[in-house]
């Protein structure tokens, strides 16, 4: 399905909503943490199973040209935001990859499991023969040395596997022993999250500050720091003594930072470039252009009722108000005006492939405005009711918030809108003063959403909600297997649709293009960026 013209026209004069949801939040989608082993007949071997090793006999291309939107703060993947990871991924293998389906397969370690049953205790068995661009050798001195860097970096992901202790069981293996459970070790050491990314342990020990502008990794391209212009172009040549070299695909990766959606369309027209970091609001464009669009939805939109357990003593205190509005949106009607094919209309906050999803829960909520007529008057709101709500100006959130207005109106609910740049929003958001916000929430595993969305202590709950049940179900997930824990989160999805903590919308997606230069890229809601590593050319 097309977006209507005007509501292209609308779109393409607004920055890209995806990309001001993951900068906002600092989230990104996730795959099946279930996997916690990486031992196969071929890891035994010492060979990788990634779905790179499926493009080995493929002819090497010339130059990847890249167009992104954002330039890194620092190469250094200890102190890099997840969002800027694809600048770090050409220098840095990661300990475990990630394939499509959210199958997590052997990269510079060749096993892993919890030694535990409480998730706090993890050993990794790093792959042998491996060294790293300045020649050192990747042992488990070096991943050591990497993780006691880690526990000193900025980096927004560090704290998925940080502040344990590490022990060398022998010279290919590492234990981890963390104080608390931390079940999303193998999910965090992959190309997904920066954490992952090995570093020289020579680079480390001799100046850690030229990790911000040099590459030191055990991936197949070095930074071409000679070529390299920070914030505006970053080269990559491809290394001669990469342990895979049947994987590598091109001679050298150049990235620029476009900000500009237009510009970056227009680069790929032109051939200028062959992938880019896309946007809503030109993606039809794109299309028509014979490009490939990727767009996974892996970001939720909707209300946040921040006020749901009444300190601020509005209305939306009670659950029948909240769900009163839940009956009040029309999601199919949203989704079709503002995204079309690109997203789809949700009950729940997380997406279907990640566990904690509830399938009977779709739909728990259809559009009926009699229905919520019915609960505001239940509850003691037959005239209506008015209630703040903060909102970013970014693309999709502004969109949003206007359709919002208009369709809780239709129930006699009055929305006073209060309209701000992001930085403005997110103070406004997290202040404790308003009684719900439009937001826009990057899909997170359900520990990490426990942690950033509705835990007590979640920054995106500043009045601090709270259920004992949600609670106890979660402690318990923590040190759970994987089976048990699905089943837990899924008992919180329903504890948090039931009882209204939200009024979500739509998924939307974030939005990548790539020319008929290469060959057919593949994202999906587990994987919503392709590693830049695994781009190969068409022919």
């Amino acid at each position: 399905m097309r977006i209507p013209p005007i509501r292209r026209r609308l779109l393409s004069l607004a920055v890209t909503a995806s990309t001001a949801a993951l900068v906002l939040t600092g989230c990104a989608s996730s795959n099946n943490p279930t996997p916690t082993t990486g031992a196969t007949d071929a890891a035994a071997d010492g060979a990788t199973t990634s779905e790179e090793e499926t493009e080995a006999a493929a002819p090497r291309g010339g130059t990847l040209s890249i167009a992104l939107d954002k330039a890194p703060a620092s190469l250094d993947p200890a102190n890099m935001e997840q969002s800027t990871s694809p600048f770090a991924q050409p220098a840095y293998d990661a300990l475990i990859n990630v394939e499509a389906d959210g199958t997590l397969v052997p990269g510079l370690a060749t096993e892993w499991a919890f030694a535990d049953d409480e998730n706090k205790v993890f050993e990794i068995t790093l792959r042998e023969g491996v060294t790293f661009s300045d020649g050192a050798e990747l042992n488990a001195d070096a991943l050591i040395a990497n993780l006691e860097h880690l526990d000193t970096g900025k980096s927004n992901v560090a704290t998925l596997v940080n502040g344990g202790t590490y022990e060398k069981v022998d010279e290919s293996t590492v234990r981890i022993t963390w104080d608390t459970p931390h079940p999303l070790a193998p999910q965090a050491l992959t190309q997904r999250w920066v954490a992952g990314m090995v570093a020289s342990p020579d680079a480390i020990a001799a100046d850690t500050e030229q990790l911000a502008t040099q590459t030191f990794g055990a991936g197949p391209y070095v930074l071409d720091a000679a070529r390299t212009i920070a914030g505006s172009s970053y080269v990559y040549t491809a290394r001669d003594d990469y342990w895979d070299a049947e994987s590598v695909m091109w001679d050298e990766i150049v990235i620029t930072v476009m900000e500009n959606a237009d510009q970056r369309l227009n680069a790929l027209k032109t051939g200028e470039v062959q992938y880019a970091a896309g946007d809503l609001g030109i993606a039809d464009a794109a299309s028509d252009a014979g490009l490939q669009v990727l767009a996974a939805p892996t970001i939720v939109y909707g209300i946040n009722f921040l006020d749901r357990q009444g300190p601020l003593g509005t209305p939306l205190a009670d659950v029948k108000v909240r769900q009163a509005i839940n009956y009040a949106l029309d999601r199919d009607g949203i989704q079709n005006a503002l995204l079309g094919e690109y997203g789809f209309a949700t009950d729940q906050v997380v997406i279907p492939s990640e566990p904690g999803y509830v399938a009977e829960l779709d739909g728990r909520y259809p559009y009926d405005q009699d229905t919520a007529r019915e609960l505001l008057a239940e509850a003691g709101y037959a005239d209506g009711f008015s209630f703040k709500l903060v909102a970013s100006t970014s693309a999709m959130q502004a969109l949003l918030a206007q359709v919002l207005v208009e369709q809780l109106s239709q129930v006699g609910i009055t929305v006073e809108l209060d309209s701000r740049p992001s930085a403005d929003y997110f103070e406004a958001m997290t202040g404790g003063t308003f009684e719900a916000a439009a937001i826009g929430y990057g899909n997170q595993p359900m520990p990490m959403m426990y942690d950033g969305l509705f835990g007590p202590n979640a920054v995106f709950n500043p009045l601090k909600s709270q259920s004992d049940s949600i609670d106890a179900a979660m402690a318990e997930a923590l040190v759970s297997d994987p089976d048990r824990a699905t089943e837990l989160y899924e008992e919180i999805m329903t504890e948090l649709v039931e009882d209204a903590w939200y009024a979500p919308a739509v998924f939307a997606p974030v939005f990548y293009f790539a020319s008929a230069d290469l060959a057919p890229v593949e994202i999906t809601e587990s994987r919503p960026q392709a590693p830049i590593t695994s781009l190969a050319p068409a022919n």
